[in-house]
């Protein structure tokens, strides 16, 4: 059984990314059966994660679950959040740690993809461009990789991806070809909140409405709620890392909150 439960958001210098988010931690924390759940983000705003633990820890917390809220498992999921944590280990030897996978390629994800590529697609002779941030770790280019292949089977409409960032082809390359095939592209932005990012996005399509149209982003969707949710579940048993660094094997418990009705 867990202490305490911390979500961890990327940050955003946009405040309305940031109440996004929190709104949508919100609405987990009512589901889980827990009376210590607090929020913390990586970076651009606050709480840190240090301040987070460390006031959880001063509670009387020990045993935590960590719950990174990210798209894919890369730098933040394998460096900069373990890096967090074993600063905080060091200082207090006597807590442990239990860290969840992120959304990655459950098929929640896929279905709401697909959700919002049916909430805009009018048109024939179509195709969809899933646009990611990308990443110089394979793992997230592979992911919106299999998640496009996914969605185009449940669909039946040619998907391509593209990526802001790091990875080929980039979203430019992408629109640059693509109507020369299609009459209409529908531009699905695979991003969790409003930022920087969608607001690039959403300006290269407007200029090329002609051809391109944009669908919502994924926006923190009840079907996001339920990945999260499945995601703490499935670290809810085995073993958790431990200040000492011997492995304790926690308990399974339920971590959806009672209702009044009986189980």
């Amino acid at each position: 059984m867990f202490d305490a439960v911390v979500y961890i958001g990327h940050g955003s210098r946009r405040e309305e990314g940031n109440a996004q988010f929190k709104r949508f931690i919100e609405s987990v924390m009512e589901d889980i059966d827990n009376p210590n759940q607090e929020i913390a983000f990586l970076e651009l705003t606050k709480p840190t994660i240090s301040e987070t633990l460390e006031k959880l820890i001063a509670r009387g917390a020990k045993r935590f679950l960590i719950v990174p809220v990210l798209l894919f498992s890369a730098l933040h999921h394998k460096l900069d959040i373990p890096e967090e944590l074993g600063f905080i280990q060091r200082r207090y030897p006597f807590v442990s740690f239990k860290m969840t996978e992120p959304f990655g390629t459950h098929p929640y994800m896929i279905d709401l993809v697909v959700k919002r590529i049916k909430a805009e697609k009018h048109e024939q002779n179509t195709a969809i461009l899933l646009v990611g941030r990308g990443s110089s770790h394979l793992g997230p280019i592979q992911g919106l990789q299999q998640i496009g292949r996914k969605v185009e089977q449940k669909s039946g409409i040619p998907v391509y991806t593209a990526f802001l960032k790091l990875g080929k082809p980039s979203m430019e390359e992408a629109m640059a070809f693509l109507p020369y095939r299609y009459k209409k592209v529908y531009v699905m932005p695979y991003l969790l909140f409003t930022g920087l990012l969608l607001e690039k996005i959403k300006q290269t399509v407007f200029y090329s409405k002609d051809t391109f149209d944009i669908c919502q982003n994924l926006e923190f969707d009840e079907l996001m709620r339920k990945t999260l949710i499945k995601r703490m579940e499935e670290a809810r048993d085995g073993e958790a890392v431990s200040g000492n660094d011997e492995p304790e094997r926690k308990e399974g418990s339920d971590y959806r909150r009672r209702k009044n009705s009986s189980a």
